[in-house]
């Protein structure tokens, strides 16, 4: 995954998105949505961790795994500011539908600030009415 989306692993997944905020009058009209979710740099990593969710893994063990296929950290859980949200796919995980999603992420929370970050694509997965998997 990104350098810049090397964060401490956290348990809590798919809460995306949360907050919007308007950006600055002098940049082009998109809504910023704000949330905490599992984040993964291709579209097909994402589809393997929801298959993993979806066998009965744990979201940790999930996320290792992912990562360890790939032989790089190519999947996280990060707290961002994002754009878009285009669905690309749906899958399900134990019954419910799961949606896939593609961001553009424009900046990561360490917690206590916000830092900005060149726009960067990623996947991210969402149930329906926006439950955690």
């Amino acid at each position: 995954m990104n350098r810049f989306l090397h964060v401490p692993m956290l348990l809590t997944l798919l809460c995306l998105p949360s907050n919007a905020q308007e950006q600055p009058s002098n940049a082009p009209q998109q809504e910023i949505d704000v949330g905490r979710g599992v984040l993964c740099d291709t579209a097909k990593q994402m589809e393997r961790f929801v298959a993993l969710r979806d066998n009965g893994k744990e979201a940790e063990i999930a996320l290792q795994t992912v990562n360890n296929e790939s032989r790089i950290p190519a999947c996280n859980v990060a707290f961002v500011m994002f754009t878009g949200g285009k669905p690309i796919a749906e899958m399900a995980v134990h019954g419910k539908v799961v949606s896939l999603i593609e961001i553009t992420v424009v900046a990561i929370s360490n917690g206590s600030a916000w830092k900005k970050v060149p726009a960067t694509t990623q996947y991210t997965a969402v149930v329906e009415g926006g439950t955690a998997i």
